[in-house]
């Protein structure tokens, strides 16, 4: 999609590891343009739901919907970018857990169940606010710099190959958030599906290869109708033998980008493979 200046292009995956299971895809994104006394602003949130939650595509969902009502009505009240602070965040999440608890009791489930991550990037045009529980991971880069940041390292729980949930009660513990006074041109959210691909572990740091390249086709597309072709391609390109080889876990990825200029075809190496 191209408008006001932003252009994006989202998918989410199945991994190969449910492919026998039946479950289906666990994760849920959404990406959109808000409007603000202060102009436009991008909203974007990556949910996760957790593999061994029964219910975790609903929560994932659920999660994705409860934020972009809270930011809406937040920015409809001539809220500003600027407003926004870890507390405000962490009572939008509760609202999302207390809808968990009411659908999770009448199911006779616990809220557990619908155990889901969050990472979310609210952009202004002069500003921003991330924030994130969990893991899965957003990297932004902005116009004085070529480079791509990491916005938080991943946040792992008490044991390996666990992490934090939206659905736990400490929220505001776990909540990693930051405000920066920067004018974000391009960002990238996803999934803990990439994280291998998309990151590098030894420096802890956005592998730059990685997000040049996965740019790259929405600089060259030209009109709305290239660009929404290029979800479909998104799609596919992450449900493709070389990304299913190097992970089997479910994929979401968010690219959004105020930049036009024309890069390097498609050619996404992991540093991990080397």
């Amino acid at each position: 999609m191209n408008e006001f200046g932003w252009r994006w292009i989202s998918a989410s995956v199945a991994g190969t590891s449910h492919s026998g299971t039946g479950n289906g895809c666990q994760d849920n994104h959404f990406c959109g343009l808000l409007h603000s006394e202060q102009g436009t602003i991008l909203f974007a949130v990556v949910s996760d739901g957790a593999g061994s939650a029964s219910r975790s595509a609903q929560g994932s969902q659920l999660l994705c919907d409860v934020l972009l009502a809270q930011a809406s009505e937040f920015f409809s009240d001539r809220g500003r970018v600027a407003d926004l602070n870890p507390r405000m965040v962490a009572n939008w999440i509760h609202l999302f857990r207390d809808e968990v608890i009411l659908q999770a009791h009448s199911e006779g489930l616990s809220d557990r169940e619908y155990a889901c991550t969050v990472v979310a990037a609210v952009i202004g045009p002069q500003d921003c606010a991330f924030f994130q529980i969990g893991d899965g991971a957003l990297v932004y880069s902005d116009a004085s710099s070529m480079l791509y940041s990491l916005a938080f390292w991943p946040e792992r729980g008490e044991y390996e190959n666990t992490t934090f949930f939206a659905t736990q009660p400490n929220v505001l513990d776990q909540l990693q958030f930051t405000y920066s006074q920067i004018a974000v041109n391009e960002v990238a959210l996803f999934s803990d599906g990439l994280q291998r691909l998309a990151l590098d572990y030894q420096a802890k740091a956005a592998y730059q290869p990685f997000f040049r390249n996965v740019f790259a086709p929405i600089h060259r597309a030209v009109g709305n109708e290239e660009v929404s072709k290029l979800n479909a391609q998104l799609a596919s390109y992450l449900d493709s033998p070389r990304i299913n080889e190097r992970t089997d876990d479910d994929k979401t990825l968010i690219l959004a980008t105020t930049t036009v200029d024309a890069l390097a075809n498609l050619s996404i190496e992991s540093p991990n493979s080397k």
